[in-house]
Formats: structure tokens, C-alpha cells, sequence
């Protein structure tokens, strides 16, 4: 069989169930039991091990194939998903990745997988031993009086729970008291007392716990508490269900031969105990919460993607061919508008509008091909957050909304590296550690949020978090001491424009370099490439409220509207999803202030650009103008007016890039053909500046 015919294939689809296993895999941390969850792993992982064994690629398969057997004992309650098997099962899905990516650069290094072979293999013996974890000191939390277990008393039971216990006996289910220790200084004690629960209600019938269920939900407890169970499973199975769970310190389990009855009153009934799901989630120490503004579930997406029969793979490089000819057929269609008008040939017109309908629906449609959701780079994201946020000692949840909103493949493709420098700055610079942000009266839980919305023909992409915020004086002082900007212009410098500086190539407010921050290239990188793309990015912060970076994109990189201008003899085109507004001004509406030629418009000081000068073209001696032709646009927050000789009209244009030997021109964003085969230059608003 000739393999390299299902290559694209084979790659495309292990890089989707890849996915699939680190959002699952994520989910599985915040709820431990969740039987649909581990049934998406196990189906992903099955299909890696089989795609990768009928392609050749026994390594893949071999340890998919350990994978397997480990979450085949989780799927049948045998074994409760715990930190330490979680985290092997992430080491696996890491070098799966690394084991794909090296399949598809042909790569010749070897990528060790015996170490994580041996350990799946430990943990489906019920033999596997984490290996210890450092744990950093936590010098503002006090050290609470440990109960030892052995001077626990017996458990004291009603006359109704007596009968339970009675009856069960009969039917020959043992009851057992069970006393769990807590590892001492254990942060969310709560959040281990529901996974000792859960993992006891895997196994039979909790009948009474001490404190009570509440109590153990509010934390209202040291770090000891009991509980009683019936179940037919015996002693040893109970102590290694218990012990296995993260943070549990000891446990001792002791049939129950002696029933003390304690008053009616003192009844606690806890035959289900639930702790609320949101509580569990938000105090699990350092994993993320992710929500989604659509109710989908998340395990569900693949299925929802490779439905049979509707839908089809098509390469991208197809779609780009077929937008390239979707724009030149645009580019003749306006060509023969013109040659209508001009010629007055009423039979062409009529004809020229009925292509003109079929034109902008083929157009339409194509844009809709490469339109992708923002979810494909987002949900990349948990993962990341999740090991940076351990890295750093840190506890972050993580929000994501409108992960349905749609972008052009060609600006997905882009946004992937900028959206991490925010994100890693959200983290490291931004969300406080637990005991920096309670001594605030915060949520020791930091959040970052990460939004996505449709705003006219852009798309808003925001990162939020609520951290310290940035100091604009710090900013100003980093920025001086690193010689960006001299202690003068810093004096002059609002708040606002201070907080710009943190994009200035080199700029960085961390000490020391580290693998997370310190070079001085993330943030400047991020502005770069969102102004490569048409889009622009901004800062909002308050001290100890947090910090939003915003992100305006375009919607589609290829065919947009625009307005023509003529300046002198040259005609450029200006993106409409710029522009606010166009009015007409005389010489005398212009104003100087500090050297900066402005103009009022509606109680505003608007800056004014003249084109004809930042072009460099030249001027044609007439008389003075009685009137001036001014475009206001938008860049970010601010605006400007950009004075044109002509406004011709708006028109569908398809950006042409200028090639490598032309790259680099600030000012210049493309190039577009006309109607007529004259080329005009598409303007980028962002980069006029006198």
C-alpha cells in the first residue's frame, strides 16, 4: 500500500483527535467520573492506535495501545482518575504530538516512549508511585492542629441508620468506618474531601460522614473527617481507592462490629453526596475552568466536524486557487461595467448586472468556504494555561466566549502566536498568586477571559484578566531606564500613552529572564503581527481591577469594500471598515496646535493628515481651493482626517499583495486592479502619520 496517499489525512485527523484528548483530558480533572468524558478519550486514543497501525507507525501505536488499557480501567470504575494518572496521561498525549510531528517533517530522532510505557503499565497493576512533587511554600497560611487518626472515636449512629446497616449485613454487604487525613497545609481541602466521596460512592453507599456534607463543602473542617460505608468490596480495595487520591496523607479503614447509637437528631443522610459541581471546579488548585458561550459539548466537536457525507476535506491551497479566481473574475466584471457606461451599450448593462448578482453570491459562498471558527486556534488555549498556570505556583481558570465566531483560514492561521504572548502575560504579569490576591480580598482563583465577537467587518478578539493591572508610572520608569524614551518625554506622557509603551520593541517590566518573560519581544511581536494582518491592538487597565489587550481584525484578508480617492493624478483605495465618515471642510477650518495641523468636528480635535505630503506625490499648481475633501478615519481609539483631492466612490476591491521586493512599506497595505486595468494602492490608515 502506497502510505503517502493517506498521509495528509492520517496527520490532519491525529492532530484533531490530539485535540480532542487534551480538552477531554482537561475536562477530566474538574470531574474525575465523568463515564461520557472518558468514553471521548478512550474513542480518540482507539483511533490514533488504529490510523497509526495500518500506516506503519508502531510506536504511535504501541503506546495509544498502553493508553487503552489504563482508560479501559477507568471507564470500569476500577481505577479514579486522579492528578498523578492525569498527569501521565498528559505526558502521553505530549509525545504523541511530538511522535506525529515528527512523522510529518520526517524527522529521523528517536522519541523515547518507554518511560511513560512502564508507567501505564504501573498504574494498570494498581503498582504506580508518583513521583514526589515540590511543593513551594505558602508562608501566609497558618499551620492548622492535625487530628491523627487513631484517636478518632467511633462513629455514633442513629437508630435509623443502625437498621441500614442491619439489613445490609443480611444481604452480605459490610459496613466500614473509614478516618482520612489530609496532607497537612493541603490548600482546598474541600476539593479533596469531594474527590474522597465520589471515589467511596464508586464503591457502595455513604451512609453518614463527620463533619456533615456541608460542612465539608464550606471547609469547616480541619484536615481529618470520617465517614461510614456499606459496600461488598473489601478493606484493602477501600484503602487504595482512598490513598491514591492527591493530598490524602492516611487512611484508615475498620469494619464497623461495634454500632454506637447516637440521638434521632443528629441524623445526617448522605446517601448521594453531591458538592456543588461549580464549587469543585473553582477551587481545584491551578486547573482550568472553561466555559463556552455555546452549549455544545466540547467532546462532541469532532463528531460534529466528520460527519459522513456532509462535509469534505478540501486542501487550502485549492481554496486559495479558487478565491484568486473568484477575484479576477470581480476585477472583469467591474472592467465591463465600465466598458457599458462608457459605450452606453444598454444589452451589456443588463447583462453585466445579472453577473454582477451571480458574481457576489459565488463570491459570498467562497468567503463562507474559508471562513473557520476562532475555537480551531482556541481551544489550543486550557492546555497551556493549565501547565503554565502549575509552572508559575498560580491558580487560573480560564473563560472562553464566542469561540463560534468565524474568520478567514488565512487570519487563523496568524493569530495563533499573538494570541499566546497575551495569553502567558496574563498569566505571569497580570493574575497575582493565591495568597497575593486574598490579601487584596480577591478570589485567590484568578480569571482570564477570552472573548471573540463579530463588530461590523471586523472581528474582536479580547484577553482580559483580573490581576494587578499595569502601572503607567512603572511602565514610564522601565521604559526611560531601558533608553526608549528620554525622562522628558516621559513627564509629557497621559496615563493612556504610557501604557502603550509595553509594544515598544525591547520593552519589559521582568527582572530576570526566564523561559515564560523577560525578552522584550512579546508584546511588540503581537502588535506587529496584527498590523501585518489589517487589524489593530490596544491596552485598558485599572490598577488591581486587571488589564484588556483588544484585537481588531479584519474579517477576510482578500476581497473587501473600500473607498477610491484620487490625489493629484493617482488614485488610492481606503478599507471601508475604517473609514467613520467624509466631510467637506475650507482652508480655513484648519487650526495649528503644537506644529500638529487639526480641525474641530463635533467637539473634537480631529488631526489632520494631508496624503498628498506622506506620499510624497506631486502636487499640481491650481488655484486655492474653496473646498477641501476630508476622509475621517478610525486607528484604534483615535481618529484622523486624511485630506484627498476627489472622493470617486466606494467599490469591491481585491487586495493584490506587492511581493517580496516591494514588503515592507508602511504606509502601503496592497494593491488593487481597476475597472479600467489601472492599478491603485491600497492604503494602511494605522501607518499615516505625518
Amino acid at each position: 500500500m502506497d502510505i503517502n496517499q493517506y498521509m495528509g489525512m492520517f496527520l490532519e485527523e491525529s492532530r484533531e483527535h490530539l485535540q480532542t484528548l487534551n480538552n477531554c483530558l482537561l475536562d477530566l480533572e474538574n470531574d474525575p467520573g465523568s463515564l461520557a468524558v472518558l468514553d471521548e478519550i478512550f474513542r480518540s486514543a482507539h483511533t490514533i492506535k488504529g490510523m497509526s497501525a495500518t500506516m506503519g507507525f508502531t510506536t504511535i501505536a504501541e503506546l495509544t495501545h498502553e493508553m487503552e488499557n489504563v482508560l479501559d480501567l477507568l471507564r470500569k470504575g476500577a481505577l479514579l482518575a486522579n492528578d498523578d494518572i492525569t498527569d501521565v496521561l498528559f505526558k502521553c498525549v505530549d509525545t504523541l504530538e511530538q511522535l506525529v510531528e515528527s512523522v510529518a517533517s520526517n524527522s529521523d530522532a528517536t522519541i523515547e516512549i518507554k518511560p511513560l510505557i512502564s508507567k501505564l503499565s504501573a498504574i494498570a497493576k494498581g503498582e504506580f508511585s508518583a513521583e514526589p512533587k515540590v511543593q513551594q511554600a505558602q508562608p501566609e497560611l497558618e499551620q492548622e492542629e492535625v487530628v491523627e487518626s487513631n484517636s478518632v472515636e467511633t462513629i455514633k449512629l442513629d437508630d435509623t441508620e443502625v437498621n441500614v446497616v442491619k439489613a445490609a449485613k443480611k444481604q452480605g454487604i459490610e459496613c466500614y468506618e473509614i478516618h482520612v487525613r489530609l496532607r497537612n497545609g493541603c490548600l482546598l481541602r474541600s476539593a479533596r474531601a469531594y474527590m474522597v466521596m465520589n471515589a467511596l460512592e464508586e464503591l457502595g453507599e455513604v451512609i453518614k460522614s463527620i463533619p456533615a456534607v456541608e460542612e465539608l463543602e464550606k471547609e469547616n473542617f480541619d484536615y481529618s473527617f470520617q465517614v461510614v460505608l456499606l459496600t461488598a468490596v473489601d478493606s484493602e480495595k477501600i484503602e487504595a481507592t482512598v490513598t491514591n487520591i492527591s493530598e490524602v496523607e492516611e487512611v484508615v479503614v475498620v469494619p464497623s462490629a461495634i454500632l454506637e447509637t447516637a440521638p434521632k437528631k443528629t441524623t445526617v443522610s448522605v446517601s448521594q453526596p453531591e458538592l456543588a459541581p461549580a464549587n469543585k471546579a473553582d477551587k481545584k488548585p491551578t486547573v482550568n475552568k472553561v466555559e463556552k458561550s455555546s452549549n455544545e459539548n466540547t467532546a462532541s466537536t469532532p463528531d460534529k466536524k466528520l460527519k459522513s457525507g456532509q462535509s469534505v476535506r478540501v486542501d487550502i491551497d485549492k481554496l486559495d486557487s479558487l478565491l484568486n479566481l473568484v477575484g479576477e473574475l470581480v476585477i472583469n466584471k467591474t472592467r465591463l461595467e465600465q466598458i457599458g457606461l462608457t459605450h452606453r451599450l444598454t444589452e451589456l448593462v443588463e447583462t453585466i448586472e445579472q453577473m454582477d448578482r451571480v458574481t457576489t453570491d459565488l463570491q459570498a459562498v467562497v468567503m463562507k468556504v474559508r471562513m473557520v471558527p476562532v475555537g480551531q486556534v482556541f481551544n489550543r488555549f486550557p492546555r497551556m494555561v493549565r501547565d503554565l498556570s502549575r509552572e508559575l505556583n498560580k491558580e487560573v481558570n480560564l473563560i472562553i466566549q464566542g469561540e463560534e465566531t468565524e474568520l478567514d483560514r488565512t487570519v487563523i492561521d496568524e493569530i495563533g502566536d499573538p494570541l499566546v504572548h497575551l495569553l502567558r502575560n496574563s498569566i505571569d504579569h497580570g493574575v497575582e498568586h493565591p495568597a497575593e490576591r486574598q490579601a487584596k480580598g480577591k478570589n485567590p482563583v484568578g480569571e482570564i477571559r477570552l472573548i471573540a465577537r463579530h463588530e461590523g467587518n471586523n472581528v474582536i478578539i479580547m484577553v482580559e484578566d483580573d490581576g494587578k493591572g499595569i502601572n503607567a508610572d512603572i511602565i514610564k520608569q522601565k521604559a526611560v531606564e531601558k533608553g526608549l524614551i528620554t525622562q522628558a518625554e516621559a513627564e509629557k506622557l497621559e496615563p493612556s500613552e504610557a501604557i502603550r509603551l509595553v509594544f515598544l520593541p525591547g520593552f519589559s517590566t521582568a527582572e530576570t529572564v526566564t523561559d515564560v518573560s523577560g525578552r522584550g519581544v512579546g508584546m511588540d511581536a503581537v502588535k506587529t503581527k496584527i498590523e501585518s494582518l489589517g487589524g489593530m491592538v490596544d491596552v485598558e487597565t485599572k490598577i488591581n481591577e486587571g488589564s484588556k489587550f483588544k484585537i481588531r481584525l479584519p474579517l477576510t484578508l482578500a476581497i473587501i469594500q473600500a473607498l477610491l480617492v484620487k490625489v493629484c493624478e493617482e488614485i488610492y483605495a481606503i478599507p471601508l471598515g475604517t473609514i467613520d465618515s467624509t466631510i467637506n471642510i475650507t482652508p480655513q477650518d484648519i487650526k495649528t496646535i503644537q506644529n500638529q495641523e487639526v480641525i474641530l468636528l463635533r467637539g473634537q480635535i480631529i488631526p489632520i493628515v494631508r496624503l498628498a505630503n506622506v506620499l510624497n506625490v506631486p502636487e499640481i499648481t491650481s488655484d486655492t481651493q474653496d473646498e477641501l475633501f476630508v476622509v475621517i478615519v478610525h486607528m484604534g481609539e483615535h481618529r484622523a482626517g486624511i485630506i484627498v483631492d476627489t472622493l470617486i466612490g466606494q467599490q469591491e476591491i481585491v487586495i493584490k499583495s506587492m511581493g517580496k521586493l516591494l514588503a515592507g512599506i508602511k504606509v502601503i497595505a496592497g494593491a488593487t486592479i481597476l475597472g479600467n486595468g489601472q492599478v491603485a494602492l491600497i492604503l494602511d490608515v494605522g501607518a499615516l502619520k505625518q
